[in-house]
């Protein structure tokens, strides 16, 4: 339930409780003490409108409705005076207008009252009130009582052969505690809203604050780093989808920290590597101008050995820094791109061709599957960040290859869509182990960190393929086969045109700025 319709059940509760429990007892505290009789109901014609002695006062009424003569017979009368004194009930009788009959129980009353005709009147201006609240609706929780001096009474008549027969009830005490009680429902409808009020207050309240304190304690132990514990909060309403997102937060947080502080590794990591990648060349330097200076180098042919190293150690660290300075740009988001229009097929066969003849390939079989000239595959690329990534995955495949025939196979194949080419490079090298295959592409991961001569390496270089073709709007994956060798496959999108290009033609693209940059 939602804390809103909460907040509303407890208000509505606030007041139709209190309500409720006060009504339930003035309407039992009146029923008590003698109100609310039921005027309005149709009466047997010997029966009275409230029967004060049940079964007696129906045996009496019933009696002098056969015989109205008993109503004169004094014997009669004082017999039934003694049977209602024991009721604390007295008896009056009036004919033609006068007092026939009085329990002497009653004469101090009717002293009160001053004279058997004040008292007759008294008894006729109660009945009338009472009829005429009957005839016009009046409220039936009132209560009727006849003042006689310091004495009240409960009055009910019946006419019996044209005499009126009055049945006075004693109701003094009732009426005493009855006055004493009354202030007591005000205090009582008080005391109620306050007890309801408070509880429902303190129940709801309870339910809403109790996990506030979770999720503020939970997010103290997050300000102090703390973040194994969970700060989900199971509730169904607006606090537990508070709960659901703070917990959510809590994890991103956390995958985040881990993330930053494998960053953070790696990093280190880098430093250490390119240190160490930096200073064996430089050794090397420093070694032949040591060479050089001391006449080590004393014929021309070692002379020319000497200034070749030179050159060699020199290129690797040119390498090593180009790399590291692109990798930061592209990470950067800083490293511009000139996407045009080129033949895939074409520019993969120029790109074969050349490996074939370079030294760095020495002993390496390339092979080539993709369409013959003519067949043209137009793609949006940048041909220099593409032969960059080719160039990347042939390097990263030369590592690791540790049979005596090594083979470098370039394949074109429909992509996974058709709005894409694939692009598959695989060696047949010692492949990558399953542990480590998820993870080479990350920035700064080797899956070789011996960091031997064959295996060395800055691991910037799977790294920067998989930026540059992410930044061509393509995807980049791994398979390998230990001991078979590795593939490294990427998409590119086709080209957004109904022509085809021949051979590696491209079609410029992009705005001034860009090639400005590129100038530059």
């Amino acid at each position: 339930m939602s804390i809103r319709k909460k907040l509303i059940l407890s208000y509505i509760a606030m007041i139709v409780i209190p309500v409720v429990l006060v009504a339930a007892t003035a309407i039992a505290a009146f029923s008590s003490f003698g109100g609310g009789e039921a005027a309005d109901k149709p009466q047997p014609p010997f029966q009275s409108q409230q029967l004060f002695a049940g079964e007696w006062s129906e045996g009496f009424l019933f009696a002098v409705v056969r015989e109205p003569k008993l109503l004169a017979d004094e014997p009669f009368l004082r017999a039934a005076d003694e049977r209602l004194a024991e009721m604390n009930m007295g008896l009056a009788v009036e004919r033609d207008g006068r007092l026939l009959h009085l329990s002497e129980a009653l004469a101090p009353s009717a002293q009160a009252a001053g004279s058997d005709g004040e008292l007759l009147n008294a008894l006729k201006a109660y009945t009338l009130e009472r009829e005429r609240d009957r005839d016009v609706g009046g409220p039936p929780w009132k209560a009727y009582y006849l003042q006689l001096g310091e004495l009240s009474y409960s009055v009910d008549r019946q006419t019996v052969d044209g005499d009126t027969v009055y049945f006075l009830k004693n109701t003094s005490d009732r009426l005493r505690l009855f006055q004493r009680f009354f202030p007591l429902i005000p205090l009582a409808l008080i005391l109620g809203i306050v007890l309801t009020n408070g509880l429902l207050t303190y129940f709801v309240s309870r339910s809403i604050i109790r996990p506030l304190q979770a999720l503020k304690r939970a997010a103290e132990r997050i300000k102090d780093g703390e973040l194994g514990e969970t700060a989900l909060v199971r509730r169904k309403d607006e606090i537990g989808e508070v709960g659901e997102a703070f917990e959510e937060m809590r994890l991103r947080l956390k995958e985040s920290i881990a993330l930053q502080l494998q960053y953070e590794d790696n990093r280190k990591e880098l430093l250490s590597n390119i240190s160490h990648d930096l200073k064996t060349p430089i050794a090397a330097i420093a070694g032949c101008v040591e060479g050089l200076r001391g006449g080590i180098a004393d014929t021309p042919d070692k002379r020319v050995k000497y200034v070749d190293m030179i050159g060699r150690k020199a290129a690797d660290m040119d390498r090593m820094i180009d790399e590291l300075f692109l990798f930061s740009k592209l990470d950067l988001k800083r490293e511009p791109f000139r996407f045009e229009t080129i033949d895939l097929a074409g520019y993969l066969r120029r790109i074969a061709e050349e490996m074939t003849h370079d030294p760095q390939f020495k002993g390496v079989r390339i092979q080539l599957d993709a369409p013959e000239p003519g067949r043209a595959v137009p793609v949006t690329a940048d041909r220099e960040k593409l032969g960059r990534v080719i160039a990347n995955i042939a390097a990263n495949s030369l590592k690791f290859m540790d049979k005596d025939e090594r083979e470098l196979s370039i394949s074109l194949k429909p992509g996974p869509s058709e709005a894409e080419v694939a692009v598959r490079i695989r060696d047949n090298g010692r492949g990558i182990g399953p542990e480590a295959l998820p993870r080479v592409f990350e920035r700064f991961y080797r899956a070789d960190p011996s960091r031997n001569a064959a295996a060395g390496g800055s691991g910037l270089g799977l790294s920067i393929v998989r930026q540059l073709i992410e930044a061509h709007g393509g995807t980049v994956w791994a398979e390998s086969e230990p001991g078979r060798g590795t593939t490294i496959a990427f998409t590119l999108k086709r080209a957004a045109q109904d022509e085809e290009t021949s051979g590696d033609d491209v079609r410029p693209g992009g705005t001034e700025e860009e090639e400005e940059e590129r100038d530059e």
